[in-house]
């Protein structure tokens, strides 16, 4: 199983729409793939229509090392796409991890996925905007990291903090963990957004992705119907660049 932790301190930049949707991407594929879900907003666990406040969560699989995991894990309405959702519960793991002298705090998630290894092809995280404990039990347990960036004028706002924590992660927990880039989200077809790409290239060389996706109307409207895009409206341009950036994905961690 390929684990892949999408991440950004800043929220707002796509992390959650591209989270589903490439698990989505991979899973017409024909790529069994678990979606996690360890953000407290659980907005990927509502995006996929699995919100379920009194439910077992990704909070149980945390906390309780003796959990079975299948008993977390939920069906979605793509074929292939499995997801272990998150809810309400959330908000107060990371005080709870923390408070747990007992066991070790940043490879909970790395030893409950050991358990499932074997049963799926792909594995996409969807972090918090934060770097605490959370987040670090999601990069222990990832081989890739990817990097969602919005185009505005505080694109690269925290990003070295970011990449150190990254750094520090590898250092001192999961040598294995690989940067594979960052990719641009609701991009737009203006001199701006070509400057600050150009930045990003300059500064990032061969880790920034070919791939961008560009904002679509048809994005917004997918979370409403509580559908990924790349299901709701396959031919439309989000669709299609999600498609691209997920053969971009394959091509990087082949």
């Amino acid at each position: 199983m390929k684990t892949i932790s999408l991440v950004n301190i800043k929220g707002g930049v796509g992390k959650t729409i591209s989270s589903v949707n490439l698990a989505a991407c991979l899973a017409l594929k024909n790529k069994k793939t678990l979606l996690i879900d360890i953000d407290p907003q659980s907005n990927s666990t509502q995006y996929l229509d699995r919100y379920d406040p009194n439910g077992l969560s990704s909070y149980d699989v945390l906390m309780d090392k003796d959990l079975n995991l299948k008993e977390v894990i939920k069906s979605t309405g793509v074929i292939g796409l499995d997801i272990i959702p998150a809810n309400i519960k959330m908000i107060m793991l990371e005080n709870e991890i923390i408070a747990d002298t007992k066991r070790s705090r940043e490879n909970r998630l790395s030893r409950a996925l050991k358990k499932i290894e074997d049963e799926y092809d792909f594995c996409i995280i969807d972090c918090p905007p934060s770097l605490g404990v959370i987040t670090t039990n999601a990069l222990v347990a990832s081989k890739y990291v990817l990097v969602p960036i919005k185009i505005d004028q505080f694109a690269l706002d925290g990003f070295n903090y970011l990449m150190q924590t990254i750094n520090q992660i590898i250092d001192e927990f999961n040598p294995d963990l690989k940067f594979t880039g960052a990719f641009i989200t609701m991009d737009k077809r203006t001199s701006v957004n070509r400057d600050i790409k150009q930045q990003l290239k300059e500064e990032l060389k061969d880790k920034v992705f070919n791939s961008s996706i560009r904002e679509n109307v048809k994005v917004t409207q997918s979370t409403f119907l509580l559908k990924p895009v790349v299901i709701y409206d396959k031919k439309c341009i989000a669709s299609k660049d999600y498609e691209a950036f997920t053969n971009e994905v394959l091509y990087n961690i082949r």
